[in-house]
């Protein structure tokens, strides 16, 4: 258990594209009972960081929209420790808001910010990494994860690492996703860990960096820490941009022996983003057909699968789904959407949720 200084803020919005139709607009992938017992990755987030972090310390940032579903995922998280976005800004605002509230209640408070919907599966070995990441931070450091590749992976962003700064890494870049050759290169040379998005910093710190490089979200925070009245109407005029490309990309660009530099902590815990069909393939086993095949309720009837191989079938709700004769295959099922398609179209399934977005279906968002 850390000291009493140190917070746990959970990132949980999301418009629910990227699982479709399973995720939606009000209730995306964090909430899902997707893992194999039917824990959510919300939950399995949370209870992973309680053994460092107490809940009572652990804030969740989100959306009006996806607050019912919060309070059914982690109905022991104090309602005072709901932060809720009037309208989603990226998550610069959503970490900037966070760590005002931080500060206002605790001006010595450290924090760990991490998305809701990543999965781990060495959850004791996180949560050393956890412990490890927030001690440094308390010495003033804005601190990242990196995970150790395993593959040339064109999904991720990449940590570029410089020389170790007091036997801890630095970064001395962040890298955009890239191509399947230079993924290929950057794991050949060893100096390269995926960008995990999970950030480690004292609030004031990181207050202060926005204040630097973003001084009109730093506008908005000052005049909300006066007036938390004006959130809904100041709050959805902040610029909509990411953490990384507000402070993280700029102080990489930071020298090894500056005090600015971000440390780095390598991560080799089982880590996986759940960022496409294709990634809960990890999340459950295959049966001997190599079909992974799982259900979110107990209610739905087992699918029948015959003659089929290497698919991927996610089915809810009370109808029996078969398969018969079909092959790398995702299928997803819910009472009132199907989706199939080829296992290498996984990402475009987005592009179903823009079609709908364009015809003005939304009760299917």
């Amino acid at each position: 258990m850390t000291d009493n200084h140190c917070y746990v803020v959970i990132l949980a919005g999301g418009g629910g594209t990227r699982l479709w139709p399973h995720s939606r607009r009000s209730r995306p992938k964090q909430f899902l009972p997707m893992l194999p017992d039917g824990e959510t990755l919300i939950g399995a987030t949370a209870r992973r960081t309680t053994g460092v972090v107490p809940i009572e310390r652990t804030l969740v940032v989100t959306t009006a929209e996806q607050v019912p579903e919060l309070r059914r995922c982690l109905p022991e998280l104090p309602i005072d420790n709901i932060l809720v976005e009037p309208t989603g800004r990226n998550t610069a605002p959503c970490i900037g808001l966070a760590a005002l509230v931080l500060w206002k209640r605790d001006p010595q408070a450290v924090m760990a910010v991490l998305p809701s919907d990543h999965y781990v599966a060495n959850e004791a070995g996180f949560r050393q990494t956890l412990s490890a990441a927030l001690s440094v931070a308390q010495q003033g450091h804005v601190v990242t994860l990196g995970i150790r590749p395993t593959h040339p992976e064109t999904g991720y962003g990449y940590i570029e690492l410089g020389p170790a700064s007091s036997g801890v890494l630095v970064a001395s870049a962040f890298v955009e996703k890239p191509n399947r050759q230079r993924a290929e290169e950057y794991l050949a040379s060893g100096r390269y860990l995926w960008n995990a998005g999970t950030f480690f910093f004292p609030a004031q710190r990181i207050l202060d960096e926005l204040r630097q490089q973003l001084p009109e979200l730093s506008t908005i925070l000052d005049e909300l820490g006066e007036h938390p009245e004006r959130t809904a109407v100041r709050y959805p005029e902040a610029p909509a941009i990411s953490i990384d490309y507000a402070v993280m990309e700029r102080l990489g660009l930071a020298t090894v022996g500056e005090a600015r530099a971000i440390r780095v902590l390598p991560g080799d815990f089982g880590w996986n983003d759940v960022g496409s069909f294709a990634a809960l393939e990890a999340l459950h086993p295959a049966d001997a057909g190599k079909n992974h095949v799982f259900a979110s309720s107990a209610e739905t009837p087992s699918p029948v699968i015959l003659d089929s191989h290497d698919n991927l079938v996610w089915s809810d709700g009370k109808r029996l789904l078969a398969l018969v004769g079909v092959r790398d295959l995702i299928v997803a099922t819910t009472d009132d959407a199907v989706l199939v398609m080829p296992k290498s179209k996984a990402q475009q399934v987005k592009d179903v949720v823009s079609q709908l977005q364009k015809e003005g279906r939304t009760r299917f968002l």
